[in-house]
Parts: C-alpha cells; sequence; structure tokens
C-alpha cells in the first residue's frame, strides 16, 4: 500500500508527537468498548511497558482449518473492521493542526497503524479472493464534534458548521477506509452500521444537542456515505439494483458477486418518531422479496444477506453495545428471508464470533475491532453445492502509553502490533441438499452452530 511518512507518538518511541491525541481519556468509549476491557499490564511478548495483550477471542483454542475447495469462489467478510477513524490528517496539502495544550499534531493515524494495517489486509488478500464484504461499522463517525477544539476540521459550535465538519471528516475517513484495501486489489462490500450515522443512542430522556443533532441528521448521514462508499469515481452508483424509493434506496442493494453467489446488503437503521429503530422500512423489505423472488428464478446457488446487527440477543459479544434486531426471528424481515430462500445472514456488532441455524438459515454474527489487538475474518469459499467458512483470528498488542486524535474524546490506543499470521479458531462445510436446503456437514470452534 502507498506510505506516507508519519511520526510516532513522543511519550515512548520518539521525539515526534504526530499521532497523538490531546485527551487521554480514563477509559475507552462505553458504546464501542465498554469498561470491562482490561487495563493496560506489562505482558511477556509486550514491546513496551504498558502494552495490553487483549484477552477474549484472540486466546481460543485453534482448530484444524478447513478444506480447501477446487475452482470455488472466494471472499472475505470482515465486519466492524476498522471501527476506527484511521487515516493521515497531514496528507494531501492538508494543514497540520498542533492542540495547544500539549503541542501535538492532531492525527488519526502513525507508522505502526500502517504496518499492522498493512500486514492484516495483506493476508485477506493472500487467499485469492477480489471481495471483502463489511457489515458495518466502517469508521467512528462521532464527526460533527471536535471535544479538543483543535479545528482539524473547522469549527462546531453551530449546527450548519457541524454539517460542515461531518461532511470533511467523511471525505476523509471513508476513502483512506476505501484506499487501503485497493491498494491490496480488494473490493469492499459495506452496509451502514450505527457508526455510519454516528453511533448509538440516538435518544436519552434528558435533551442532549450532540445526541440531538445525529438523529436529525440520520438521512444527511446515509447520503454521505452512498457518496463516499457506494458510488464510484464517475459519480455513478456502483449498484444499480436497489430499492426504488424509502430512506434505503441509496443504501441497501443486491449484487452477484459470483455465479454461484448473490448478495443483499440491507439498512437495518430505520428513524421513526424521535428515535432510530433496528429495523427495515417497508418500501425496503418490498425491493427484499423481489429480490428474493428473482433469486430462485435465477436459481442462485448461495444467496447470503448482510446487514450489521444480529437477529439474536443470544450471540458472544466483546466490547459491543449489543444491538440486536427488533423482533429478531419473528420480525416480518425473518419470516421474509425464510420464505425467500436466503442461506446465510451475515451481521457484525458484537467483535465476537456466534453461528445459529434456524429455520434453514445460517445466522453468522461476527467480526471483531483492529485497534483492540483483535482483528478477525472469516474466509468463505462457495462452489454450486458447497459452502466453507473459516474464521481467522490475529493476535495482536496495543498500548495506551497515548492516544491517537479523534473528533470525540475517545482516543485510540497510541500503540498496535501484529506480529504474526492469523490462526483459525472456527470451521464450518456445508452442503446444498437435494430440496434445495442448507445442511452442516462439520463444524468447529467458534462457527460450530450453538442453540
Amino acid at each position: 500500500m502507498t506510505r506516507r511518512p508519519l511520526g510516532l507518538c513522543a511519550a515512548v518511541l520518539v521525539a515526534s508527537a504526530l499521532g497523538c491525541s490531546s485527551v487521554t481519556p480514563a477509559s475507552p468509549s462505553a458504546s464501542a468498548t465498554p469498561g470491562d476491557y482490561p487495563p493496560a499490564t506489562t505482558s511477556p511478548d509486550a514491546r513496551e511497558p504498558g502494552t495490553v495483550v487483549a484477552r477474549g477471542p484472540r486466546e481460543r483454542p485453534p482448530v484444524p482449518p478447513a478444506p480447501v475447495l477446487a475452482d470455488a469462489y472466494r471472499f472475505v467478510s470482515a465486519p466492524d473492521f476498522l471501527n476506527q477513524d484511521v487515516a493521515d490528517l497531514t496528507a494531501d496539502g492538508r494543514t497540520p493542526h498542533v492542540v495547544k495544550a500539549t503541542g501535538e499534531v492532531a492525527n488519526s493515524t502513525n507508522e505502526e497503524y500502517d504496518r499492522a494495517l498493512d500486514h492484516v489486509i495483506t493476508e485477506m488478500a493472500s487467499h485469492g479472493t477480489d471481495d471483502v464484504l463489511v457489515a458495518g461499522d466502517l469508521v467512528e463517525g462521532r464527526w460533527g464534534r471536535d471535544d479538543a477544539r483543535t479545528g482539524v476540521f473547522g469549527p462546531t459550535r453551530t449546527e450548519r458548521q457541524r454539517v460542515r465538519a461531518w461532511r470533511r471528516a467523511a471525505a476523509v475517513y471513508y476513502p483512506a477506509y476505501r484506499d487501503r484495501f485497493t491498494a491490496h486489489g480488494l473490493t469492499t462490500y459495506p452496509a451502514v452500521g450505527d457508526h455510519e450515522i454516528g453511533d448509538d443512542p440516538w435518544r436519552k430522556r434528558r435533551p442532549d444537542p450532540w445526541i440531538d443533532f445525529k438523529r436529525r441528521h440520520v438521512p444527511l448521514f446515509k447520503q454521505v456515505f452512498a457518496e463516499q462508499m457506494l458510488t464510484g469515481a464517475d459519480g455513478v452508483a456502483r449498484f444499480t439494483d436497489r430499492p426504488r424509493r424509502g430512506p434505503a434506496q441509496d443504501t441497501a442493494y443486491a449484487v452477484r458477486l459470483d455465479a454461484d453467489v448473490l448478495l443483499v446488503t440491507l439498512d437495518v437503521f430505520e428513524r421513526r418518531g424521535r428515535d432510530v429503530h433496528l429495523s427495515v422500512d417497508p418500501d425496503q423489505l418490498a425491493w427484499l422479496r423481489g429480490v428474493l423472488r428473482q433469486a430462485r428464478r435465477d436459481d442462485v446457488p448461495w444467496v447470503m444477506v448482510q446487514g450489521h446487527v444480529p437477529m439474536t440477543g443470544k450471540v458472544r459479544t466483546r466490547n459491543s453495545s449489543h444491538l440486536v434486531y427488533e423482533r429478531g426471528t419473528r420480525s416480518d424481515l425473518w419470516r421474509t428471508m425464510v420464505r425467500g430462500g436466503v442461506d446465510v445472514y451475515l451481521s457484525g456488532e458484537v467483535h465476537d464470533q456466534t453461528v445459529h441455524q434456524r429455520d434453514g438459515i445460517l445466522e453468522v454474527s461476527h467480526g471483531s475491532l483492529f485497534y483492540r489487538g483483535e482483528a478477525s475474518y472469516v474466509l468463505g469459499q462457495a462452489t454450486a453445492d458447497q459452502l466453507v467458512l473459516e474464521n481467522h483470528q490475529f493476535r495482536g498488542t496495543i498500548g495506551f502509553e497515548d492516544r491517537l486524535w479523534t473528533t470525540s474524546r475517545q482516543g485510540a490506543p497510541g500503540h498496535i502490533s501484529y506480529p504474526g499470521s492469523s490462526v483459525v479458531t472456527g470451521t464450518l462445510v456445508a452442503h446444498r441438499t437435494r430440496g434445495g436446503g442448507l445442511r452442516v456437514d462439520d463444524a468447529a470452534g467458534v462457527l460450530a452452530p450453538e442453540e
């Protein structure tokens, strides 16, 4: 990938302050990283004192790799990657912003992040795939604010200024995300997550100007996401099969990834009244029914749907606010997928891995947080009659001696390292039955279906 010269945080490695946060909060965000995250501790394999070796998914035991299917279509699914704002704010002629209180340059990446991201994405690309599915939470997305008062994206005192700052941040962080994958020959197929629309919640009992701002501008945030991630360089929408009307007409889409695989991407965030609901709107649901009818007429071997949130709360979670689709398997959406012959529902949000099989559908809740040292991805293989999934888990280390700058006070760890290759912690092998259903032949580890 293209490298830009970036300094590291001064507190530990070098004299440069590039990439450091002006604010060091006592604990990470409750939305993405609740207080159960372990404090910084010294570890035998830590590079520096204070480095965190994360617990959780990364400590699950490895399992034997899944079989390799000859001539299979291959894809990677990696929701919640990055779930953080990562970009060089000093590049492309931008004026560096120095935090007056600390004298540090406000930046959202450094050399360590570049090396670690290059390592992880290079491995994703090594499997012979061109496609990366991302079921939401590409960015941190708490934009339109500037808690450290740096002025990086302009003032944020008025409503108009906040909107302008949001657009400016999106124009930096979304392309940075996309370009990291395209530099490795990978194409992303993203869905809207809660962080793409400001991060939950969108309602509080007491008035809150920031939350009110987020809720009011959900349609704008979705529009900006579509402009940045679902539109080609020529200004034309990447996908033609979309709802013709409704709030998801720019954010939901269907695309034939391969002769054997149809991907349907849903927007599961619907603004109704004074809140944002985890549901699909009626126009999107009607469009989905039509897409699934056409897939049956075309005899598509595998139909996969991705949406950000799982259909059940009975899933492993890690540093997650644990959003769940309204009414879950009793919802109109679930019944539509069952009747329409959906084979796999891919969801994110949980930053861990759990598989359920019900009503003929495999629900794969998965994903990870790169900046927590727990990056993971699911590698998929599909032929006309077989489907194989394999969960790859990295074991990274992080350090909170200082923080990267973000628009909010969260501040990602300033130090990160992914020294080795991933290990396989889950596999699933399934085949198409004569009756058109899906049968799991073998499964192990975190991808073994649970009751």
